[in-house]
Order: structure tokens, then sequence, then C-alpha cells
């Protein structure tokens, strides 16, 4: 718990950050960096933690077949930071006609430190992906999404296939939900938690089983529209949408608490 720079308060209120530590600390540092006048309480609470998920054969093959591939995307971070060194491990010298995709400026931006120019969406989303136009005419071409190994929206590659595109996952983590102890929500409700950051409808479904209970007085700051229907379908009452970079995420976080009606 650590008290940060942030928001016109009469008295400290707390933000819950739920994704990995990683991702919470730069996120809390960006906020950090801010300075508004009174404070604002940070809690880290990482709904789920990621683990490395070994290749099995079949991804093995894939792998090693990479310069048949026409389209090679990474839906996340986590695809980038547990797929790319996979990947590398197979190609010391990356195909040569192959395009790279990443899902947002922050996947984007770890392609780049590794010297590889991508293509990225002004939506950072599936659908966003699925508007660029190197991905409209994909007849007879063949795509690898590199992802998570559970789950996941099947969105982007079932648009591909209607397009007439091969499409391949390659899973390269795994998710597992942390545990919390009974109390979890009781706990935050004390600490007069006011808003969640939440990147993800699974991480959502989540923090509500969590809660055990409505949670209609917390609000929330989610990156696209479907999650936002997602929360308001289960119960949440206040939900806006800020695009997922952390200056955005930033600068949606602040603009809550200087707005009219915010808490404290």
């Amino acid at each position: 718990m650590s008290p940060i720079a942030g928001a016109v308060l009469n008295q400290p209120d707390t933000l819950l950050l739920t994704r990995s530590e990683a991702q919470n600390k730069r996120l809390g540092a960006a906020l950090a960096a801010q300075d508004a006048g009174a404070s604002v309480t940070i809690k880290e609470r990482p709904l789920l933690d990621v683990r490395a998920e070994p290749l099995d054969l079949g991804s093995r093959q894939r792998v090693l077949g990479l310069d048949q591939y026409d389209h090679l995307i990474f839906i996340s971070q986590n695809a980038v930071a547990f797929g790319l060194p996979q990947l590398a491990d197979f190609w010391p010298q990356w195909p040569l006609d192959l395009r790279w995709y990443g899902v947002g400026p922050a996947t984007g931006e770890l392609l780049a430190q590794a010297g590889i120019d991508c293509h990225l969406p002004l939506d950072y989303s599936s659908e966003g992906l699925l508007a660029l136009p190197e991905l409209a005419s994909v007849r007879g071409q063949k795509v690898l999404i590199v992802r998570g190994l559970e789950g996941g929206r099947e969105t982007l590659r079932e648009q591909l296939m209607g397009r007439g595109a091969t499409v391949d996952y390659l899973p390269v983590y795994r998710r597992i939900w942390r545990p919390y102890p009974d109390g979890f929500w009781h706990d935050l409700e004390r600490s007069r938690l006011r808003l969640a950051v939440v990147y993800s409808g699974a991480s959502l479904a989540r923090l509500v089983q969590l809660a055990g209970a409505p949670v209609t007085a917390v609000a929330l700051i989610v990156p696209s529209e479907r999650i936002l229907t997602l929360a308001m379908q289960l119960g949440f009452a206040k939900v806006q949408i800020a695009r997922p970079d952390d200056e955005s995420m930033v600068a949606s976080i602040l603009a809550f608490w200087q707005s009219p009606g915010s808490p404290g």
C-alpha cells in the first residue's frame, strides 16, 4: 500500500490495480509522477500469475515451420515476453517475408526492443487487428497467433478463417488465478475502495467472484466497450473506458477524482 499524488480528496480513497505485479508497478510509477494535490492509496492485488508454457510437439512443429506463415500476431505483452524467446531459440534470423503484429503499443514496444517492426491497430483489440488493411485479404494465407494457453476470445481466429486464412495458435504461457483468503473484498471496502482498473473480462469475473456480493459502489475503468458491457451486466454501476496504455489509464484515473461528484 503506497500513497501517491493525483486526486482532489478530503481524505484518502483507494484505487485497486489488478494486473500482474510488474504491470501494476509500472502503472503505479506513472501515477506517482503526477501531482494534482492530495493523496490516493493504491492497492496492488494481481488477480492472476503468468507462467511459461513449454512447447508441446504441435507447438514445436509450428515454430519450426515459422517461415511457412504469412502473418504472426502477438495478442498480449505476455505473448511477446514468453513467446519471442522460444521463437528465437529456433530462428536466429527471422523469416524475411513474415509480417508481424502487436495488439497494442506496449506489445509493439516489446517487439521494437527486439528490433522487430510490427503493424499496430488504432483500436487495441481483436477488432482493431481485423480492421488492419494487411489482414483484409488473407485467402490462402497462414496466420500464427501467439497467446496464452487457456480460453481467450475466438473472434480473431474465426474472422480470419472466414476470410479464407489458415489460423494456428501458439500457446506460450498460462494464467493461474492467484488465491486470496476470505475477507479479501471486506478489507478493500474498509480501505474506502472507490475505483478499480480491470483489463479483461476474465479478470472482471474473478473480481466479482472474490467480492461475493454486488459491487455497485465501486467504479471501474476498462479498456473496451465489450468489457464495459460485461461490467454493467455484472452489476457495476459506474464504468468508463480508457485506452489500455499507461498514459491513457493515468489520465482517466486522475479525471475520475477530479470530476464533479467524485468521492471525497
